[in-house]
């Protein structure tokens, strides 16, 4: 049960740094009670038995420091270092030196402080574990009489058991980093569609935004505009319903016309629905002919005076909009056919509203 909650709360840090940190330092925990258990079974002496439990304390208190005050890239760094440089040193000399296995823990700890963010501390931690290792090597080859005597047969299991300790440790956290790095991967990919699905979008009613639309006719839609219309409309007395109702109750309005305009969208022949601005919106549709997209554009009109609004039934929406065809040889640019299909929209507006004008 512990084990389970200790992992599932290193798998849940929102950091990578944090995720990482917990991850070597859960890894050194496990392998330093290893450590204190192989010390006592090969009798290596009190002094070693005593020092591996001294070390297992004070990973225990980092973590403790860690999950008290935040700062995990100082604790990563204190426990890099205290391992390489103090710990694995001092063992190296108390478990036989070379006639054991700690010179696989001390590669371990070089691969430990490959493992930290920033650069120029990781440079630094590098260095001091192989000066600290390479004092350690030389002065054992110097003075052998300083390293506790080793049995062959216990020397034979140590370094066998810390192979194999080593190799496992090695696969877990190279599969443990691979799972975090495929998580941030997808987070990051999920984040980035969101993004872009945000970019493109009009927050309130969904439908594709201003920017987006532009970017669109003139990419998409200009090059082959021949079969394509463009109708531009807004809905009639908008402000006078906000000043009545409030602009919550304008909002719904806005997000039912957007639902009614969707639903009238053939996404598979290129058309779309925007928001342009405030209540003015575009529907850019394709048909065979001039009279088809204004019968459909009289369709997508009679079904926005059918949208019935149930906080306030006595509200009617309707809209003035004008449409045009993106082939009519007068506009040799998008922008000369936006303002032409604007003014007449204002043209409907000034004709009676609910109602609107074309001009092939």
């Amino acid at each position: 049960m512990i084990f389970e909650r200790t992992i599932k709360y290193v798998l849940e840090q929102k950091k990578l740094e944090d995720t990482v940190f917990w991850g070597v330092l859960l890894l050194t925990f496990f392998s330093g009670i290893i450590a204190c258990v192989l010390a006592i079974f090969e009798n290596v002496g009190l002094g070693s038995i005593v020092f591996s439990f001294i070390a297992l304390s004070i990973y225990i208190c980092l973590g403790i420091i860690a999950k008290c005050t935040g700062r995990i890239s100082a604790c990563y760094f204190a426990l890099c270092l205290v391992i390489n440089v103090a710990v694995l040193p001092v063992l190296f000399f108390m478990c036989g030196g070379f006639d054991c296995g700690m010179i696989l823990y001390c590669l371990m700890g070089i691969f430990l402080c490959s493992l930290y963010g920033h650069k120029k501390r990781r440079a630094f931690l590098i260095i001091s574990t192989l000066v600290a290792d390479v004092f350690s090597f030389s002065l054992a080859w110097a003075h052998p009489e300083l390293l506790t005597p080793i049995d062959p047969v216990v020397k034979f299991y140590d370094t066998m058991i810390s192979f194999v300790l080593l190799a496992i440790s090695l696969y877990a956290v190279m599969a443990y980093f691979c799972a975090v790095y495929e998580r941030e991967r997808r987070k990051s990919k999920d984040l980035i569609k969101q993004l872009d699905y945000y970019s493109k979008r009009d927050p309130l009613t969904t439908l594709f935004n201003r920017r987006h639309f532009i970017k669109y006719l003139e990419q998409m839609i200009w090059p082959r505009r021949a079969g394509y219309y463009l109708l531009m409309y807004d809905i009639d007395n908008f402000k006078k319903v906000n000043d009545t109702y409030g602009h919550p109750f304008g909002d719904q309005v806005l997000c039912r016309v957007a639902e009614v305009a969707l639903k009238e969208v053939r996404a598979n022949v290129g058309e779309c629905a925007v928001r342009y601005g405030g209540e003015e919106f575009i529907h850019l549709m394709y048909a065979e002919s001039f009279d088809e997209a204004k019968v459909r554009a009289e369709q997508l009109r009679k079904a926005f005076e059918n949208i019935k609004m149930e906080e306030q039934p006595d509200v009617c929406v309707t809209i003035s909009g004008g449409i045009v065809d993106c082939m009519n040889p007068k506009f040799d640019h998008q922008n000369k056919m936006l303002s032409y299909v604007d003014s007449l929209l204002y043209l409907a507006k000034s004709n009676g509203k609910n109602q609107i004008c074309s001009c092939k």
